[in-house]
């Protein structure tokens, strides 16, 4: 599987994924995406954009775009490095 990162040709093997919590930590949904990221870009750090759109389809949709230069809203550290 490519790197969703543009211009990245190597493997990737870690899918990217959403999750949306109860209050005890438990998921109301999980979903995984068709991304998947290489291990040079899983470990170095990403800036994410999530926007949420409504639908009435009882279903979770996800769409992932990789991009070389969004603005930076919140930065956090990532702690547990492979």
């Amino acid at each position: 599987m490519p790197c969703i990162i543009p211009g990245c040709t190597d493997e990737a093997v870690h899918n990217f994924g959403v999750r949306l919590r109860r209050p005890d930590t438990t998921a109301i949904w999980a979903p995984n995406t068709e991304a998947y990221l290489c291990d040079a870009h899983a470990s170095r750090g990403l800036r994410i954009t999530v926007i949420l759109e409504p639908t009435n389809t009882q279903a979770i949709e996800t769409t992932v775009v990789g991009v070389s230069q969004p603005t930076a809203d919140r930065i956090t550290p990532i702690i547990n490095v492979p």
